[in-house]
């Protein structure tokens, strides 16, 4: 018997000639769910909710993880935003940290759903507590005998969620004799911006000398510019626990949480840590600079990932203060910040010679090596248009090459590569409900998840007989029909055919051809596609 049998359906790979692709590989693969097997096409996709907010939306986040509705408190961006979850104890608010490039903010459910409308997040403040713009004012007051002490002052603002800022400037020492108090004057007020300060802690050194610890007096109202210490030295609280915060850059981006309560951002080649489970304090000390600029940062495990315009980095540790880094041997650079996504096995970005994979651990794998070249690769997606999203252990991505948008899905458990002929501007995995929601034509969308099925298109591989011959019949098991099917006889289309049952149809005779190729269009399930020259042979095939 002359001819083919296609049973288990497989993705594109353009690198190699049509004639040379496996029996089962395609020409075309587009808007198919080929992890079963068989050829099934994708469902359309659900609608979810309508979004306010104008312009392109470039980044969405599900607010509200406890709501059922899938349509309530969706934080929406016309532009590049990163956004993750604080890791804040007893935290009943969602308390949400995001940069977008203009001072990082913070937002909660007080702050993100008031003032009305549905432009979320309403309200943010601005992340991290300053320190005061002057230093005390000090003078002693009364009388006292004994051994004078020297004492300098500072003081830190503090948040209404207890958190607590770099200490203002020293004051100048003063001597102290015992029975005196101390007055503290000028202290500044709160600063102007999107904060958060309800209060003033003061400190006070026992020794005097400048870097000796200092230990808190009292904690007043933020609109108090004066202060009588009489606090004995035997009363004093605790240490001055701010002393190595700061506030992170205003142009800190790429925000991600990591375990042990840290979160991490960058600027230019730098990268910040928070202090641990204090997201709004960026010590100085635990900054680690790379030798390129930083395009984006991904986590695996306990592994940060530095994604650059040179090579990738790998950022280890329990703590910001005793993180490793290491630069991984392979110059891979990341030219999309939002195609990076976290995948089983480890981080996905594009880079300008395909996706790559790593965790960390060993260098990039280039996951469509085998499906495109180089040339292919930049041409058909223009990777720096990437932006991409995982969804049952697969890659979603969309691209957009200025002449064309569409989108494509990898498989890397069973190597299959894609193509989807439809474009989502942004997207989001909700892991609570292992659900991807996409921002298509400006509404957000349940991916795979509508009641009816897309139409699924199939091209086969060039099929070649040294003997000219004619497939005169042809067999689709599927689920349901009809199914349509386009058959080609050296590169000219010879009609498509409606297959209305099971069992083998006879296809058009008289003529002879070395090459053989079938389209397959569907909106059902197809388990099978088989060609013969007779319908005989298919009978016996």
């Amino acid at each position: 018997m002359t001819g083919w049998a296609i049973r288990n359906f497989k993705g594109i790979a353009p690198r190699a000639e049509p004639r040379l692709l496996q029996e089962n590989q395609a020409q075309v693969a587009t808007n198919c769910k080929l992890w079963h097997g068989s050829l099934r096409p994708l469902t359309a996709n659900l609608f979810a909710c309508n979004l306010s907010k104008t312009g392109v939306i470039q980044r969405i986040h599900r607010f509200g993880h406890d709501i059922a509705s899938d349509s309530q408190y969706w934080f929406h961006w016309a532009s590049d935003v990163d956004v993750c979850r604080g890791p804040i104890f007893g935290d009943v608010q969602e308390r949400t940290y995001y940069t977008d490039g203009t001072l990082p903010k913070v937002t909660d459910a007080t702050l993100a759903l008031s003032g009305g409308g549905t432009d979320y997040p309403n309200v943010s403040y601005t992340l991290g507590v300053p320190a005061p713009a002057a230093a005390a004012t000090v003078a002693a007051s009364g009388s006292g005998t004994g051994i004078a002490e020297t004492r300098v002052y500072t003081y830190t603002y503090v948040s209404a969620w207890g958190e607590e800022g770099k200490p203002a400037t020293a004051s100048a020492a003063i001597d102290v004799l015992p029975g005196q108090t101390v007055d503290l004057s000028a202290l500044s007020v709160a600063p102007t911006g999107a904060y958060n300060i309800v209060s003033k802690r003061i400190y006070r050194s026992v020794s005097g000398t400048f870097g000796t610890d200092y230990l808190f007096v009292a904690e007043i109202p933020v609109a108090n510019t004066t202060y009588s210490d009489a606090v004995a030295t035997e009363n004093l609280g605790e240490t001055l626990p701010s002393a190595t915060y700061s506030m992170p850059p205003a142009t800190l981006r790429g925000l991600i949480s990591l375990p042990n309560g840290m979160m991490a951002g960058f600027d230019g080649k730098d990268v910040y840590f928070c202090e641990p489970y204090k997201p709004h304090a960026y010590p100085l000390a635990y900054v680690m600079t790379v030798d390129y600029e930083v395009v984006a940062l991904g986590a695996t495990d306990t592994s940060l990932i530095v994604l650059t315009k040179g090579f990738p980095y790998v950022m280890q540790g329990s703590h910001p203060s005793n993180m490793a880094q290491v630069m991984l041997n392979s110059p891979q650079a990341c030219v999309s910040k939002r195609s990076v996504a976290f995948l089983s096995g480890g981080v996905v970005y594009a880079s300008p010679d395909g996706m790559f994979i790593t965790n960390g651990g060993a260098d990039p794998i280039n996951l469509t090596e085998a499906i495109f070249t180089n040339a292919e690769w930049r041409t058909l997606f223009e990777p720096s248009s990437i932006h991409g999203y995982v969804y049952d252990d697969k890659y979603i991505g969309f691209y957009n090459t200025g002449a064309v948008q569409g989108g494509f899905i990898i498989d890397p458990k069973r190597g299959d590569f894609t193509m989807l002929d439809w474009y989502a501007t942004a997207g989001y995995y909700d892991p609570q409900r292992d659900a991807l929601f996409l921002v298509v034509g400006g509404v957000v969308v349940k991916f795979d998840e509508g009641a009816s099925n897309l139409t699924a298109s199939w091209r086969s591989k060039t099929f070649y007989s040294p003997r000219a011959i004619n497939l005169g019949a042809v067999r689709v098991e599927a689920a349901a029909y009809p199914i349509s099917i386009q058959i080609f006889a050296d590169g000219t289309s010879i009609g498509t055919f409606s297959i209305t049952s099971k069992f083998s149809q006879r296809l058009p005779a008289g003529f002879l051809a070395n090459t053989w190729e079938f389209s397959v269009s569907t909106a059902v399930e197809v388990y099978s596609v088989s060609f013969a020259e007779s319908m005989t042979e298919l009978a016996n095939g």
